[in-house]
């Protein structure tokens, strides 16, 4: 008996050992998945948006680097005035039959060159010019065959390699159709204004992209505040179904009112699974363009402006417009670049004149090449022996369509350019009223449903009043519960499409970036 109870109490104690190891895993695991599924809360305003939008949007990212290219064909156009450095070496050897023809030259010639230096169009002027120096080599065989009578009856007229060292200078001028470089100047400053038509382009993307990323956090909030309303809807249509169900064991009311408060809460739990589902897939989008992690739980509350900063003013207003949007601005640099073709058009008609040539210092040594620059008295460096050569070249197109129809479409391309001016100049001017008017229409609007609501939620809590009194009936109440949801739904709408259009007002006078502190070179990204 004694050892059952001991067997009895082991068996107790290894169970109550178990138990706790048990328990105390489970404690450990459950801490464990709490620490691993910790989220961390993220108050999301708008300018958060637009600053995590620019770092982790793709199309904003996108835009940012085509911002980075948009002087490429500029820079481009600059490599023919950057410094070059040319080198130019030919090795000739030639062998002919031993006759007569050669007998004072010799059959075996070799000449050969190595000259280097730098080379550069002035940007200026037009002036190409090139400085290089260099080493020839000329070697023949000539009375060098002692086999030979006669040539060795001469050989002490055979001479070693000989060693001619020079420093040149080119230059290229022309006076006429691309005088003094105009031309060249003339495309500089087109590529010039292309560039700063594509950067104003892509300004002007990265603004809407910038808006189109914030229709996603106002499509969060919306979906937001349609859920707190359900979700407050549901709690009335509860209150008021219990309520009902105390009245009819009162005798105050009839079964079936309590019926119709059933299936209206039915719905109403409905319409709250629906707006969560709606919320969720909101954020998701939003987390998603956003690349926010996924254990982030955004805040509930949104900084959606309530009114307008600064009071609209459409003098101002349009002289802002005409001075930063980008579509305007683009059409007086095409009008620019228009009327720069038409003038080079207009020397595309004038004859070409060319002034070239080159001068030379040079020296001549059996000794090697390096004497030709070391030796100060006969070497390059003394100036003595000179090689000059000057040419002119003249070219003039006659009867030529091409050069004819160049200058006709040049000045069509300034007529259009004037017109294109003008159409665009109207849309700006009709764009910032609009905008203007749309703006202050929402402000009014969203102001109103604000009176609405507060006025549907006084009339509510007095038909809610009366119904608890007896004094209402439930179809009273039921209308003025869905008024109340409605006013709501379109209060949280009216305050996003205030928000919509004063956006839309920045942009269409083009100081969104400045709406929220951006530069565009601050928006150029790092390609380290």
């Amino acid at each position: 008996m004694n050892q059952r109870q001991k067997n009895s109490k082991r068996s107790s104690i290894g169970l109550a050992g178990r138990a706790f190891a048990y328990g105390t895993i489970l404690i450990l695991s459950q801490l464990g998945i709490s620490a691993q599924t910790v989220t961390k809360q993220l108050k999301l305003s708008t300018e958060e948006t637009v600053k995590r939008s620019l770092e982790s949007n793709f199309n904003l990212q996108n835009l940012r680097f085509e911002l980075v290219k948009s002087d490429s064909g500029f820079l481009k156009s600059e490599s023919k005035y950057s410094w070059k450095i040319v080198s130019d070496n030919s090795f000739n050897q030639t062998i002919l039959p031993f006759n007569q023809n050669n007998v004072f030259t010799g059959n075996k010639i070799s000449n050969d060159t190595i000259k280097g230096g730098i080379e550069k169009t002035i940007r200026t002027t037009g002036t190409y010019f090139k400085l290089e120096a260099g080493n020839t080599r000329f070697d023949s065989n000539a009375f060098e065959d002692k086999s030979n009578p006669f040539t060795a009856s001469f050989s002490g007229l055979g001479l070693p390699p000989l060693y001619t060292g020079f420093i040149r200078l080119t230059f290229s001028q022309d006076l006429l159709k691309n005088s003094f470089g105009l031309q060249s100047r003339n495309e500089e400053k087109i590529l010039t204004k292309q560039g700063e038509i594509a950067r104003n382009q892509v300004s002007q993307q990265i603004s809407q992209a910038i808006v189109d990323a914030l229709l996603d956090f106002w499509d969060y909030s919306i979906k937001l505040h349609s859920l707190k309303t359900y979700r407050k809807l549901q709690e009335n249509v509860k209150d008021i179904r219990n309520l009902t169900m105390r009245k009819q064991s009162l005798g105050l009311s009839e079964s079936f009112e309590v019926n119709q408060w059933n299936s209206l809460l039915a719905q109403a739990d409905s319409q709250l699974e629906t707006a969560i589902v709606q919320k969720d897939e909101a954020k998701r989008k939003l987390a998603r363009n956003l690349r926010l992690d996924d254990n982030t739980e955004l805040s509930e509350e949104t900084d959606l402006l309530e009114d307008i900063p600064s009071k609209p003013d459409y003098a101002a207003d349009l002289t802002v417009a005409y001075q930063k949007r980008a579509d305007y601005q683009n059409a007086l640099r095409q009008k620019e670049i228009a009327e720069v073709l038409l003038k080079n058009a207009k020397n595309d008609q004038l004859p070409s004149l060319t002034v070239s040539g080159y001068a030379a210092s040079q020296a001549q040594t059996l000794v090697s090449p390096e004497k030709n620059y070391t030796d100060p008295a006969d070497g390059v460096g003394s100036l003595k022996y000179k090689d000059y050569q000057t040419k002119v070249a003249l070219s003039y197109p006659i009867f030529d369509k091409g050069v004819y129809a160049g200058r006709r479409d040049s000045e069509i391309g300034v007529k259009q350019a004037n017109l294109q001016e003008q159409d665009i100049k109207n849309q700006v001017r009709d764009d910032v009223r609009t905008r203007i008017d749309s703006l202050e229409a929402s402000y009014r609007i969203y102001k109103n449903s604000i009176i609405t609501e507060r006025e549907s939620q006084n009339y509510y809590n007095g038909v809610l009043r009366s119904f608890r009194q007896g004094r209402m009936d439930a179809v009273s109440v039921k209308n003025a519960l869905d008024t109340l949801v409605r006013d709501q739904l379109s209060l949280t709408q009216a305050k996003v499409n205030f928000n919509i259009d004063l956006m839309r007002y920045y942009i269409a006078k083009n100081t969104l970036l400045e709406r929220f502190d951006l530069d565009v070179d601050k928006l150029l990204p790092n390609l380290q």
